[in-house]
């Protein structure tokens, strides 16, 4: 009986030391990751709140590129000592990262964040001892051809919406060989050119016979400028689209006919033109419920209006213009830019889905998209924001509510 007892102790301490193996290496194993469709590492580094180098260092690849079905190390579960960053006045989640080479997404992660809000002498998780950093941030980007603020923002994790404040652009026109900074920080680094002055309403002003394209503008604004038909202008140019190029030179009125051929009615039809302080903007939904004002919210700048309301809610441009972008971008979910006369641009964030797509002409009050809750966002609601040479005003300039 002895002998049993002996072998039956042994066994069990093997059994235990048995388990706490399996037990350490279940939290000490990699975390993998099998490749779906879609899948880039950046997205993947922001699901899983790592940094682009980890991924690319854990599994030693050579280049950003991954196929459908790769098993990836998206995590290593190994115990390290966090590293800490106490917040002081004036620091927000944009600076923190910046400063300690890590992405916002990961700070959100590892303090378990459910917003970017954040307060003075607040203890944050920054980083890990022994963790592969994230190379230095370039400053900024180097336009090549091809390349759209779409293309770029989602290069660098930065967002289209921040991309246009932090280079105050004016329009989405961009060309080979312009710097596009990345950080705030540098106003005045793209010039911003002068706007035309509108056609003065009803005077029965001379429109010239043609108008050459300059760096910024658009056919939607320059039909403005003159009070044409979009449609004519395309038509008196033979364009199939609204692309055009700096330098084009485009006739303001109907070339003459071939002789004996009919001539066309109303070739000089004109449109009242918008102007600051006469928009006539229009409330981006149809029942008033503001959530939160555009000022400091949290000590951070709120960039816009949050208007409430249920899911699948109407959302309408508040003015005509043309869809300058509709896609997924981080933290604002679903977002639509519609870019306007006079350097005008209205955003709207947070869409349960978007009816319209970039390049899109739209007329004031048609609905553009309904009310959701994705992005960073954590109650159903549209986040509009009013923005004029790329930088945010307050709505309350555009309407009353």
């Amino acid at each position: 009986m002895k002998i049993l007892g002996y072998y039956s102790n042994t066994l069990n301490r093997y059994l235990l030391i048995i388990f706490f193996y399996i037990l350490f290496y279940i939290m000490h194993a990699d975390e993998i990751h099998v490749v779906a469709r879609g899948d880039n590492l950046t997205r993947l580094a922001t699901r899983y709140g790592v940094s682009v180098s980890e991924i690319r260092e854990w599994n030693r690849l050579t280049s950003d590129q991954i196929r459908v079905g790769q098993r990836l190390i998206v995590r290593r579960n190994v115990r390290q000592n966090p590293i800490y960053h106490t917040v002081r006045a004036g620091d927000n989640l944009t600076t923190i990262a910046r400063r300690h080479g890590v992405t916002i997404a990961q700070i959100r992660t590892w303090n378990e964040l459910r917003s970017s809000t954040i307060h003075a002498n607040q203890r944050l998780i920054v980083g890990f001892e022994g963790q592969v950093q994230e190379p230095a941030r370039q400053r900024f980007h180097i336009v090549q051809s091809g390349e759209t603020l779409s293309s770029i923002s989602r290069r660098y994790d930065v967002t289209v919406v921040d991309l246009i404040e932090f280079n105050r652009l004016s329009g989405f026109t961009i060309f080979p060989g312009q710097r596009i900074w990345l950080e705030d920080g540098h106003e005045g680094s793209t010039p911003i050119p002068t706007p035309l002055p509108l056609a003065p309403r009803d005077t029965g002003a001379a429109i010239p016979a043609t108008h050459t394209v300059r760096a910024g503008e658009n056919l939607f604004r320059i039909a403005l400028h003159y009070n044409l038909a979009l449609d004519d202008l395309r038509a008196w140019n033979r364009l199939s689209g609204d692309h055009i190029r700096v330098g084009q030179v485009l006739h303001l009125r109907e070339r003459r006919a071939a002789a004996g051929a009919r001539p066309t009615q109303d070739t000089n039809r004109q449109r009242p033109p918008l102007a600051m302080g006469s928009l006539n903007a229009i409330l981006p939904v149809s029942n008033v419920n503001v959530l939160s004002e555009f000022g400091l919210r949290g000590g951070r700048q709120h960039q816009g209006v949050d208007f409430g309301g249920v899911a699948g809610t109407p959302i309408f441009a508040v003015l005509p213009g043309v869809v300058a972008l509709s896609e997924m971008q981080r933290g604002y979910g679903n977002l639509i830019i519609i870019q306007h006369d006079n350097y005008i641009m209205t955003v709207y964030a947070h869409n349960e889905s978007n009816l319209v797509t970039e390049g899109q002409e739209v007329v004031q009050g048609q609905i553009i998209a309904t009310m959701g809750r994705t992005g960073n966002a954590t109650t159903t609601h549209v986040h509009f924001e009013f923005r004029v040479h790329g930088i945010a005003r307050n709505p309350r300039e555009l309407f009353r509510f």
